[in-house]
């Protein structure tokens, strides 16, 4: 089974399109819904519950703490990340369920993103984002960037990876995929496309471009932290018996 874990801190207006493009899912078997209220005051909850879905109660501000608490609720053998500002394809979690039966030996499938309201510099992000993936898919076996609103992990990576790691980069996204490569490759499937909200981008063009430039200056130093570190490895000898 699947589990689809939403963290939300007062999205009660952003969450029935989210929840109805969950609920009409294209999927011969079941799945869960697990909407983790990350200490609203509106009706988050109560907006979750009309729609079916399992809600947990999560005090502890961050989505790291949000996205545990789902996951630690959470009854599939395969859990997938969702935001609740975004809306899902009728396929995706019939996509998710026949890539992990299809790749027994893979720990995680990323996706990508597109904004509902569009905006001019996107086809360069997602460029970059291609780009940036396929490369780290080859060196790091698992994507650099990936979004934490179409990603999917199984529950027994997750469980040996120890789970989220507050103190990590992009924790729901950058830091949870690099735990879980660990235990099986992460690929990345630039046709997986879900439609989230564009009130992220909505600020003068200088912010933007400061945030992006900020963002892959981490994403890209992170990246070849890794790289160095995978090809300066200590030599163990063996020990002679």
């Amino acid at each position: 089974m699947i589990s689809v874990v939403i963290p939300a801190l007062n999205e009660e207006k952003n969450l029935p399109d989210c929840l109805t493009s969950l609920k009409n899912q294209q999927l011969n078997g079941a799945f869960e819904l697990i909407v983790v209220d990350n200490g609203s005051v509106d009706k988050t909850s109560e907006v979750a519950e009309c729609y079916g879905a399992t809600v947990v109660k999560c005090p502890r501000k961050g989505v790291a703490y949000a996205r545990q608490a789902g996951a630690e609720a959470a009854r599939g053998d395969i859990i997938a990340q969702a935001d609740a500002d975004t809306v899902y394809p009728a396929g995706w979690v019939n996509n998710i369920q026949t890539y992990f039966v299809t790749h027994a030996g893979s720990a995680g499938l990323a996706g990508r993103y597109e904004y509902v309201q569009s905006v001019w510099w996107l086809p360069f992000e997602r460029a970059f984002r291609r780009v940036l993936n396929r490369v780290s898919s080859v060196f790091l076996r698992w994507p650099a960037s990936v979004s934490g609103a179409n990603f999917a992990f199984r529950r027994s990576a997750f469980i040996r990876a120890g789970g989220y790691d507050p103190a990590s980069l992009y924790p729901d996204q950058w830091g949870i995929a690099r735990r879980v490569s660990r235990f099986g490759r992460v690929e990345y499937d630039h046709t997986s496309v879900v439609l989230t909200s564009s009130r992220r981008v909505a600020k003068p063009v200088y912010v933007i471009g400061y945030e992006i430039l900020r963002n892959s200056y981490h994403v890209l130093t992170h990246f070849l932290k890794h790289c160095v570190r995978l090809f300066t490895k200590p030599v163990v000898e063996p020990r002679v018996r």
